[in-house]
């Protein structure tokens, strides 16, 4: 049995050790990594350029750093990007023109959902207050019919 531990523990390290490291992503307050956070991936659905290892990508960062090196802003840069690929490039569709409903339709649905169960829970009110209690002389058990008679006394 020791041998087999004692071979699992090699094997453990020897796997941990073999693991090879990982390029470090840049910082995220540095301006290339904050815009490219901004912008998604052209080949992975759902992903945006700065966790991105494809060599898109690579090119994409590599474009960012060569134009706020010539003296681009962020809104500069990520509107080059958007004139070139569109908007669907951005990360977060801009909230003006043709997507202004798509930001305004969760605060809608809430507001309709909420109305709703509003309008469930009045009815039910309604309905329940309407409905009047069965008398206590109704029951055919005598510990049943005292105890909504102390409910009703209050005691």
């Amino acid at each position: 049995m020791r041998i087999f531990y004692a071979s699992l523990s090699l094997f453990l390290v020897a796997l941990l050790a073999a693991h090879p490291a990982q390029a470090q992503p840049p910082a995220p307050d540095e301006p290339t990594y904050r815009i490219a956070k901004q912008l998604n991936c052209p080949t992975c659905a759902g992903r945006n350029l700065a966790d991105c290892p494809t060599e898109t990508c690579a090119q994409w960062k590599a474009e960012i750093k060569t134009q706020l090196d010539a003296g681009k802003s962020a809104e500069e840069v990520l509107a080059y990007f958007q004139a070139r690929f569109g908007p669907t490039v951005l990360q977060e569709p801009p909230k003006s023109g043709v997507t202004a409903p798509l930001w305004a339709a969760p605060a809608g649905a809430a507001l309709v959902f909420l109305a709703s169960v509003g309008l469930v829970m009045w009815r039910a009110a309604r309905r329940s207050a309407a409905t009047p209690a069965p008398a206590a002389a109704e029951h055919n058990d005598p510990f049943i019919a005292e105890l909504e008679r102390q409910v009703r006394a209050g005691e």
